[in-house]
């Protein structure tokens, strides 16, 4: 088939489909096709990962902080649920940490960040990466030993609250900071990049009435403490200021979003194939029916001269 499509596009005389057959692809094709296929495979390697989260949380045991907690565990086998949902109230164990801006609100977690807004000048930077980046000049976060408090006065410690997704604390100060250009105008010029300020911002999770939804692995140790910490086998670890069933909408919809796009980036990688073997189909008509080869079709024989080859 290849040879008779070669054949016929040097009998009618498109050298530019014949270049496409002997290239496979041309540069515009394959670039359609390979960042398709590209695009919808990390889609997909999302979606796979967001459904695994969503169906975590889905089947993740729904336990109420209360008094029955302790005796829930005593008869569980490793005195331990893999991955259950607690909320409660944030109380913290001794001394918490106080806002440097504020002196008078107290939290268990503290952010202090200073980043760098730029804006891209140039089309290329913008259409690489976001218009508005912010890259980061200096972050520190810290952490006081912390409980989630039930209804009745029972607590669960949560350990490792820094290795927690969904930890979306208060703003408490943002403060945009001018900065001295000087000679960085010419590093503007050849980066494409501007920065025209420095923000500062402070958030905290408040230890005062803040509730708090927390997903992980619930154990009972020997003395009787309740604890929430990272599962063991690499499940997704949570601390949301949100509740249960906001955070599962939430996974829910972003694995649809992510399978959407994955079906979408595919089907334009098929439509790109697609189109290319109608054009090679369409170079196979426009001869008519090839002659085959043999001794009394000599008159289609291509000559080439010498010096060609």
């Amino acid at each position: 088939m290849a040879l008779r499509v070669a054949r016929i596009a040097l009998r009618t005389g498109h050298p530019e489909e014949m270049a496409k057959f002997c290239l496979g692809f041309s540069l515009t094709e394959a670039l359609c096709v390979g960042a398709g296929l590209a695009v919808s495979g990390l889609c997909y390697y999302m979606y796979r990962k967001k459904k695994k989260t969503a169906d975590e949380l889905d089947n993740a045991s729904h336990i109420n902080i209360d008094g029955n907690l302790k005796d829930t565990l005593e008869v569980t086998p490793g005195a331990r649920l893999q991955y259950a949902v607690v909320e409660g109230v944030v109380e913290p164990v001794g001394e918490p940490l106080r806002s440097q801006c504020h002196e008078d609100i107290v939290g268990v977690v503290h952010k202090v960040e200073v980043t760098e807004p730029r804006l891209g000048l140039s089309s290329l930077y913008s259409a690489l990466f976001k218009s508005h980046d912010k890259p980061v000049l200096h972050k520190q976060v810290t952490s006081v030993p912390f409980v989630l408090r039930g209804s009745d006065g029972t607590a669960v410690q949560v350990h490792c609250p820094l290795k927690a997704s969904g930890l979306n604390m208060e703003m408490l100060y943002k403060r945009f900071l001018q900065v001295s250009h000087g000679f960085s105008v010419l590093g503007w010029y050849f980066s494409g990049v501007k920065s025209y300020s420095q923000l500062e911002t402070e958030e905290m999770l408040e230890s005062v009435g803040t509730r708090v939804t927390g997903v992980g692995q619930l154990t009972l140790d020997p003395d009787g403490t309740l604890n929430l910490r990272p599962p063991s086998d690499g499940s997704k670890y949570f601390l949301s200021m949100a509740d249960y069933d906001t955070l599962r909408k939430q996974y829910s919809a972003a694995t649809k979003a992510w399978k959407r796009f994955a079906v979408i980036f595919a089907l334009a990688g098929a439509a790109a194939l697609y189109t290319r073997k109608a054009s090679l189909d369409s170079v196979t008509t426009k001869g008519g029916n090839p002659v085959e080869d043999g001794e009394n079709n000599q008159e289609n024989i291509c000559h080439l001269p010498l010096s060609a080859m």
